[in-house]
């Protein structure tokens, strides 16, 4: 079954796996190619004609609305919503270059305030400093912090700069718009009493490993929960980091998965697994299998291989970790931080042991050491601080001693 819609498309009813599809070829607007698009209709194969028939046409009517909307303001910025470009180039050229969970979360950022700002009448040649400056007041009126406005702007930015490429735009409205200042954050962190505190009350938390391994190993969130056995080795001490897990939305339906994509190549590291975690960690190891046995078949054997994995087997959520933190801080009477700042507390404890901020890079991951410094600089400063002190009662003695 197959029709010629318009000049550049064309599609044909496909079967696959007993569903039917609806597969249009196109040309790209972008790089004249040609490519495929596979339709779910949402039917069985055997499904009547006439229900066939009508799904093709809704689906077939449906595909060349969004390519003629395309194609007429591809090339005019006065016809191009900004809404339907920022869409546009996220799925045809920067969802090859971001991880899905960045994919996602600018994709919730384009279809969320700033359609409800921009509304789909504003076009690219709408996009005056001005109109830009009122998208940033309308953010810091909703509550959103600078950091939240910076990270708009650097979308923004970005994309316009592809227009550019792509001879859409002659130049880009953001260089004209003031960056977004952000003030430089000092992330808190816990004392040795407030971290002994914290895993006493946390032993039999559903988090407790992630916090253990958050404190001894300055994991991020992500790295914790991503954490398997096969990435342990137990004869040897050491724990290997090379995978993440991540929430996010497909089919409209959020769930967990396993990446391999790490935030920058630095974040794959190794280190040496003291004692104490070690200990908690093969008690761990040994009370996942006590729950495997009694809950049978209700365990899941999905991610055997995982750390970070509630007593039923399944993945323990990263939104679970960062709403669950506080309340476990409240009910445990330890003053409020955030997950993340167990991160800082591991790196000031190492600062605190005067270990050079190279292996603290290292250690946590960061790509470059201008990085480490820069989070970490008031804590060397007091490390460093208190090694003057000792410097100059050393040479005050010596100039008390001295013969003229």
């Amino acid at each position: 079954m197959s029709n010629t819609y318009t000049k550049d498309v064309s599609g044909s009813i496909q079967e696959k796996r007993g569903k039917l599809y609806l597969v249009v070829s196109y040309k790209d607007a972008v790089t004249q190619k040609r490519k495929t698009k596979w339709i779910g209709l949402g039917l069985p194969v055997g499904a009547p004609k006439s229900v066939i028939s009508k799904a093709e046409r809704e689906a077939k009517n449906k595909f060349e609305s969004e390519y003629r909307r395309f194609l007429e303001g591809y090339d005019d910025p006065k016809k191009y919503p900004l809404l339907h470009f920022l869409n546009d180039w996220l799925d045809k050229v920067h969802i090859r270059r971001i991880q899905e969970s960045t994919y996602n979360g600018y994709k919730g950022r384009v279809n969320g305030k700033m359609k409800k700002y921009f509304g789909e009448r504003i076009t690219l040649a709408d996009c005056k400093p001005r109109l830009i400056y009122g998208f940033y007041e309308y953010l810091r009126e909703d509550g959103d912090s600078e950091q939240t406005v910076l990270h708009y702007h650097n979308l923004l930015h970005t994309a316009f700069e592809y227009a550019i490429r792509q001879e859409i735009i002659e130049y880009n409205p953001m260089d004209r718009v003031e960056r977004p200042q952000v003030k430089k954050f000092v992330g808190g962190f816990y004392s040795v009493d407030e971290v002994k505190e914290l895993l006493e009350h946390a032993k039999d938390d559903t988090i407790y490993i992630p916090i253990v391994l958050a404190v001894y190993c300055g994991l991020r969130r992500s790295e914790a929960l991503g954490l398997s056995w096969s990435n342990i080795d137990f004869e040897n001490d050491k724990i290997f980091i090379g995978q993440k897990v991540l929430e996010v939305v497909r089919n409209g339906k959020t769930e967990q998965i396993v990446s391999e994509e790490m935030k920058t190549e630095s974040s794959r590291r190794s280190f040496k697994m003291v004692p104490e975690v070690k200990e908690i960690l093969l008690g761990h190891k040994a009370q996942q299998e006590v729950y495997r046995r009694e809950f049978g078949r209700s365990y899941s054997k999905k991610h055997l291989d995982m750390v970070c994995v509630n007593p039923l087997g399944e993945l323990i959520k990263p939104s679970y970790v960062t709403a669950h933190f506080p309340v476990l801080l409240e009910r445990s009477g330890l003053r409020p931080i955030r997950f993340h700042d167990l991160r800082h507390t591991c790196a000031s404890l190492l600062v605190s042991l005067d270990v050079n901020m190279k292996v603290i890079q290292r250690y946590l991951g960061h790509s470059n050491m201008s990085t480490t410094a820069d989070i970490y600089s008031h804590l060397d400063a007091n490390a460093t601080g208190e090694a003057g002190m000792k410097l100059g009662k050393l040479l005050a003695d010596d100039d008390e001693g001295e013969v003229s």
